[in-house]
């Protein structure tokens, strides 16, 4: 059968001593129905100097400035005619075969519209580490449930996701205005679309783990995802189930709402008594609390410890 043709997408800022590495990742993988494009931002390490040293094996590229690495993600997928897509920063790399396995993913699951499989961690000499991160979300309530799915090590890395044209055109481009978590907000929008996912059972990609990868930015990161999340939770229209959305939602006022208050009362250094008269207002006005997962294991501890404090020493 005609592979389909798979268009991947680089963007790229100053990120020379990887840049080459990621583009013979993606060439070196034979894959004769390659559409390869690569976003550079203006870098001025030498990296449009590597970039035409392989002008004749890319579809595109293009070292200008641009709005940051979501911009240059959208200006790729704007210029891309491939069935299916997936875009490489350009500090990760492709395992071998990765292509293949995905094309023949894709023929043999022609329902599936995003597709993924396992990621290895390397250091940041491209050395593996061992560690490989094996994604499990399957649908749209996995993938919003951050606590016990995504911060589970139940996550997507990102590198190792490929999905179709179909659910793209659907979807639309990333979301500029994010930073850290554009990439996980896609893939809600993917399966709030509708989209069907498909794990292919083998390492696709290496993640690199380097000082100054914004990934690393943990907290940062959680509080962008926690304020996006919050958007799909309320809205009545995102097609999850009733309770599953009360669930949510209550693990969400935990973790922006509670966790705070329980801190904020501390560090005032609040009696007991008031730091809990303070926690029972809170839980009046926000009773999706009662539904949290972390609400309930607390209520357990404190059970279980004389009604004495559980973490810290909080309550």
């Amino acid at each position: 059968m005609p592979t389909p043709r798979i268009s991947i997408v680089t963007p790229s800022f100053n990120q020379a001593q990887y840049l080459e590495a990621t583009i013979c990742s993606v060439l070196d993988q034979g894959y004769a129905n390659l559409e390869y494009i690569v976003i550079d931002g203006g870098s001025t390490d030498g990296s449009a100097e590597i970039l035409r040293r392989y002008d004749r094996h890319l579809a595109h590229w293009v070292s200008e400035k641009d709005r940051g690495q979501t911009h240059a993600i959208n200006k790729g997928m704007a210029r891309a005619t491939g069935e299916i897509r997936a875009y490489l920063n350009s500090d990760d790399t492709y395992s071998a075969g990765t292509l293949h396995a995905v094309a023949e993913a894709a023929l043999a699951h022609p329902e599936a519209d995003l597709i993924y499989g396992d990621c290895a961690i390397m250091d940041g000499a491209g050395q593996a580490t061992g560690a490989v991160l094996k994604g499990d979300i399957a649908n749209l309530e996995d993938v919003l449930d951050v606590w016990g799915v995504w911060w589970q090590r139940r996550n997507y890395v990102q590198p190792e996701v490929f999905w179709t044209k179909r659910i793209a055109d659907r979807v639309g481009s990333f979301e500029e205005s994010l930073h850290y978590v554009m990439d996980y907000d896609y893939w809600v929008r993917i399966f709030a679309a509708g989209g069907r996912a498909h794990k292919i059972d083998r390492t696709l990609a290496n993640f690199r783990l380097w000082e100054q990868q914004k990934s690393r930015n943990a907290e940062q990161s959680a509080a962008e995802m926690l304020v996006q999340l919050r958007g799909y939770l309320w809205d009545a229209n995102v097609p999850i189930d009733r309770a599953k959305r009360r669930r949510l939602q209550g693990d969400w006022q935990y973790s922006t709402v509670f966790l705070p208050e329980v801190e904020r009362l501390v560090a005032a250094g609040a009696s007991r008594s008031s730091r809990m008269a303070g926690l029972a207002l809170c839980v009046l006005r926000h009773p999706r609390l009662l539904a949290a997962r972390g609400f309930k294991a607390r209520l357990a501890a404190m059970k279980a410890g004389g009604g004495h404090a559980v973490p810290g020493g909080a309550t």
